[in-house]
């Protein structure tokens, strides 16, 4: 690895993640392969985010075991930047208590406006990251 290369402890890759609000999730559906941002938020170590009921990512909801999940940050005029992968299976939140708690996050509010009351959780089952400093 170069020393210019970094690879990511667990924690660095959560905080980095925990650090901004848009990222882009990626999965096989029925309209073939997705690659979407969104805004999203990670509670405890978990990253939840919204939808409404017929869209693309509404397939999320009904539960996908491989969905890639990434955010990234770059300076280009320092040749600097992160960028931290999450990996895992998704479900829709249905418990009503945990529902309530996602959807009262300010950072979920839907950027693109209109109803967005599905809430889907990632499940990570991996996550990793790199960072780049530059020469």
């Amino acid at each position: 690895m170069s020393e210019h290369l970094r690879i990511l402890a667990e924690h660095e890759c959560w905080e980095l993640m925990s650090s901004t609000t848009v990222g882009r999730v990626a999965f096989v559906g029925s309209g073939g392969l997705q690659l979407i941002p969104l805004n999203f938020a990670v509670i405890d170590s978990k990253i939840y985010f919204r939808t409404a009921t017929d869209s693309v990512l509404d397939e999320l909801a009904q539960g996908l075991d491989e969905v890639a999940f990434g955010v990234d940050f770059h300076a280009s005029s320092y040749r600097e930047g992160w960028n931290v992968t999450a990996k895992g299976g998704t479900s829709r939140v249905s418990e009503p208590e945990l529902y309530e708690q996602v959807m009262s996050w300010s950072r979920l509010r839907p950027w693109a406006g209109g109803e967005r009351g599905v809430v889907i959780h990632l499940d990570v089952r991996e996550i990793e990251g790199r960072r780049v400093h530059g020469a």
